[in-house]
């Protein structure tokens, strides 16, 4: 059981681009290895955090997030582990289309992507309300669990965006502009206190209304 505590720190690592990312496609969940730059950029990232000791950095199961975390934890001297509940969300049928593709083809998504992302359903895929729920449950469970006094997470875009918007208590329509900030790696002290609120980031925002 984790010793009690008021604080732990929170690192979060920004996966490094697929070919898809680079084409301007949409990613989601899918398997895709990391791209020649993303690769280059993730290692000459991990080379500034050269003897900090994350411990154990978990990632999504896909080959990006894998091969980002095994950079980062060779840098840093900590091992990894797949958290399934980590992944991206699902975009089902829209996964690999270009943004002027989505745009073109279904504009109603469009604009909810861009303008509302919680509201929009991926055909065949999940909706980003559900999976946010259920990313944010699991690093909920991480922090909870830790023993460390800090964890480290691997994430894609939406899920990271969607983390920095909580944790910087601004609404989920401002995800893309939360991603504009480049770094790879951030660090925050969250009170255990509100570990809780993470869980359930609808009743905490409807709140706060």
């Amino acid at each position: 059981m984790a010793s009690k505590r008021s604080f732990i720190t929170l690192s979060l690592i920004r996966c490094g681009e697929t070919t898809w990312e680079g084409e301007g496609r949409l990613l989601g969940s899918a398997n895709l290895p990391l791209a020649d730059a993303g690769r280059t950029a993730v290692t000459a990232d991990a080379a500034h955090l050269a003897g900090l000791r994350l411990g154990t950095i978990h990632h999504p199961p896909d080959e990006a997030a894998t091969e980002t975390a095994k950079i980062f934890a060779r840098a840093a001297g900590g091992r990894t582990k797949v958290v399934q509940e980590l992944a991206d969300a699902n975009l089902g049928l829209l996964e690999g289309l270009l943004q002027r593709e989505f745009a073109d083809r279904h504009a109603k998504r469009y604009h909810q992507w861009k303008d509302d992302p919680l509201a929009l359903i991926p055909p065949e895929g999940e909706p980003i309300a559900e999976a946010r729920t259920r990313l944010f449950s699991a690093v909920a469970r991480l922090l909870k669990r830790s023993r460390a006094g800090e964890v480290a997470i691997v994430l894609h875009p939406i899920g990271l965006g969607l983390l920095r918007c909580w944790l910087a208590d601004r609404p989920p329509s401002h995800l893309w502009s939360m991603l504009e900030d480049a770094r790879r790696v951030e660090r925050y002290t969250v009170a255990m206190s509100l570990i809780d609120r993470l869980r359930m980031p609808d009743r905490a925002e409807a709140a706060a209304t």
